[in-house]
């Protein structure tokens, strides 16, 4: 399977199916490999539905797992690697800052965040 081909996976946490989704022209798109269900909508919204109401007739049952939807580009990859990137640039501020016994308010506005954002920047271990 390549980067472009939309995948599913049960996520043993949620008990949830993990569909990938790809925008093709105006739609949503995905493919629900292992559970044999194709579907697609306007919105990701309409898509999850469908890929719910998809799930529970190929299961023969009332109800399915409950269905996430992960959209997949490579513009919203380089998005998530720049949130982990700034994730850790404020984690190392707020801890330089905290080494050097400065306020959470002093923090938080040198920082550009709320005080309770920094706070959990230093809870948050490397990715």
């Amino acid at each position: 399977m390549t980067g472009d081909e939309p995948a599913a996976d049960l996520a043993p946490e949620q008990d949830a199916v993990v569909i990938s989704a790809v925008r093709l022209e105006r739609r949503w798109i995905t493919r629900a490999g292992a559970q044999g269900v194709v579907v697609h909508g306007r919105t990701l919204r309409e898509l999850q539905a469908s890929a719910q109401q998809a799930l529970a007739l190929r299961l023969g049952t009332p109800t399915a797992p409950p269905v996430q939807v992960r959209p997949q580009s490579a513009e919203l990859d380089a998005l998530a690697e720049a949130r982990l990137r700034y994730e850790a640039a404020l984690r190392d501020a707020v801890q330089a800052l905290r080494a050097e016994a400065t306020s959470w308010a002093d923090i938080a506005q040198a920082c550009n965040v709320r005080i309770a954002d920094a706070q959990a920047a230093l809870c948050e271990g490397p990715g």
